[in-house]
Order: C-alpha cells, then sequence, then structure tokens
C-alpha cells in the first residue's frame, strides 16, 4: 500500500474523529472505498394533446484506483440501464440512455474535489453528456463535498450553494440544450442511528432557471422554465458516505414550438431517488 494512499486513509479516519467532537459535523465523502449507486427516475409532462412520460433505472459502480500527481484517479461504471419513453399510448425504448450500459469514465479529481471525466472508449466518449445529465441531479457534482463544502456544520444549521451548468441532455427528452442556474439550501435537520450506523438526515430547497431547446418524439420546443425541488439526504457519519439522496419537484414555464412557432405552456414533474451501499 502507497504512503499516498495510507495518508488518504488518515485523511478519513481524522474526518470520523472530528464528526464526533461537540463542534460539528464535516460531510466529506470517504472515496476509498467501492460505492456501489442504484438509480430511478421518472418525469412526466403534457404539451397540447400529449402526454408524455419517461423512466430510467440503472447502476453506477464508482471504485477509487489511485492517487497519482496529487490527482485522485477513480473508474465509474454503468449497468443495468433500462429507459423508456411513453407519448399517450405509444411506448419506445429510449436506446440512446441505453447505450451507457458498459460505458466506462475515468475520474480525475484534485484536492478540492473538482473533477474532469473523460471516456475510456469512443462510446463512453460519445455518451458523456447523457452521462453527465444524470450526474447533476445525484449528489455527482464534487468528489469530496456532496453538499457544497467541508464546512462544520450542527445540527440546524442551513447553508446556500449557488452553481451553474450547461447540459446538453436533459432527462425526459431524446435532446436538450440547457443553461442552468441553480439555487439550493440545504438544512442538517438531525441525527440519528440506522442500520447501526450514525447517519445525518438533510434536507435542502432547491430552484433553478433554466434556458432550453429540447426534442423528443416529433416535437421541438424552445422554453424558459422554472423550478422547484425539495431533497432529502442521508450521510452514513461513521463511514463518511452519502447512502441515500432523494430529489422530486416539478419545472414550469413558457415556449415555442418551433414547428410551427404556436406558444405552449410546460409543467413536468420530476421524481429520482438514489440508493448507495459500499463495500
Amino acid at each position: 500500500m502507497s504512503a499516498s494512499f495510507i495518508k488518504l486513509l488518515l485523511f478519513f479516519s481524522l474526518c470520523c474523529i472530528l464528526n464526533g467532537e461537540a463542534e460539528g459535523y464535516r460531510f466529506i465523502n470517504n472515496i476509498t472505498e467501492k460505492e456501489i449507486m442504484d438509480m430511478e427516475m421518472i418525469t412526466d409532462y403534457s404539451v397540447g394533446p400529449y402526454n408524455y412520460i419517461s423512466n430510467f433505472s440503472g447502476r453506477i459502480i464508482t471504485e477509487y484506483v489511485k492517487l497519482e500527481n496529487e490527482n485522485h484517479i477513480l473508474t465509474q461504471t454503468w449497468s443495468n440501464i433500462i429507459s423508456t419513453n411513453r407519448r399517450n399510448d405509444e411506448l419506445k425504448i429510449n436506446h440512446k440512455a441505453q447505450k451507457l450500459n458498459g460505458t466506462q469514465f475515468i475520474i480525475t479529481a484534485d484536492s478540492t474535489g473538482e473533477f474532469t471525466r473523460e471516456g475510456i472508449d469512443d462510446n463512453a466518449k460519445e455518451m458523456e453528456e447523457q452521462n453527465r445529465s444524470f450526474m447533476f441531479f445525484s449528489s455527482q457534482g464534487n468528489v469530496f463535498y456532496p453538499f457544497g463544502s467541508d464546512s462544520l456544520r450542527q445540527k440546524g444549521d442551513s447553508w446556500r450553494v449557488q452553481e451553474e451548468y450547461h447540459l446538453e441532455e436533459f432527462p425526459g427528452f431524446e435532446n436538450a440544450d440547457a443553461d442552468i442556474n441553480n439555487n439550493s439550501i440545504y438544512t442538517f435537520d438531525k441525527i440519528k442511528k440506522k442500520r447501526g450506523k450514525m447517519t445525518a438526515f438533510i434536507s435542502a430547497k432547491e430552484s433553478l432557471e433554466m434556458k432550453m431547446t429540447s426534442q423528443t418524439w416529433d416535437e421541438t420546443w424552445e422554453m424558459d422554465v422554472i423550478g422547484e425541488f425539495k431533497i432529502n439526504m442521508e450521510f452514513n457519519l461513521d463511514d463518511n458516505r452519502v447512502t441515500k439522496w432523494r430529489w422530486r419537484g416539478s419545472i414550469k414555464g413558457t415556449g415555442i414550438d418551433l414547428s410551427d412557432d404556436s406558444s405552449i405552456n410546460f409543467n413536468q414533474n420530476m421524481d429520482l431517488l438514489c440508493k448507495i451501499k459500499s463495500k
């Protein structure tokens, strides 16, 4: 075992010790253990005479590889993907999303948790935007800090995180191009033992503003939308790991159907559940 890897393990052990002290808790992911995330997502919306429903489920396995030149190297692999799109009574397989099956990515993260991700082969490189859109909604914005920073938090604390993103895929659509301003207010609600582990329960209210061009089935729309979401999260304080992430809410707004320049009203409901375990 390398000296650098031992130092990393000592860092996470220190986090565990600090988490037991009176001044507060630091929510820092232990990235050295294999992580298995099972994800389920459903969206539904209506525009004109059509009702649309999309379903997605899949598994992401993240494994620590090594510390190299002060950067942390990890691999991330997708499997078990099932994805469908429905319009009224018409159902079709979302082959584009299912191409994520078997794709593998290399993550290179610095000491702040900021990272780059690159597909290992041509198929993975082609699917990076699809991959990135799901990562946006599932606490994957920072390798170390799932809730914004490593600041000490006490029960009852609230804090704000503001971010901007550009996505070239968006759940519920076959193609999309979106600029997002995202604002989240986190609250450290409580601590209790769950399955023998001390667990922090954290909630958040999230609002976003988005300019978006999207395409699904035969329709293409240009929209300005706003969204309101509630997030419930669980963080294992003994193992330093997010174990559950539930994100649900809706986006709504107005736009233009680019096929005939007619006006549309848009309202999309979204529900995402991620369950995470480590080995």
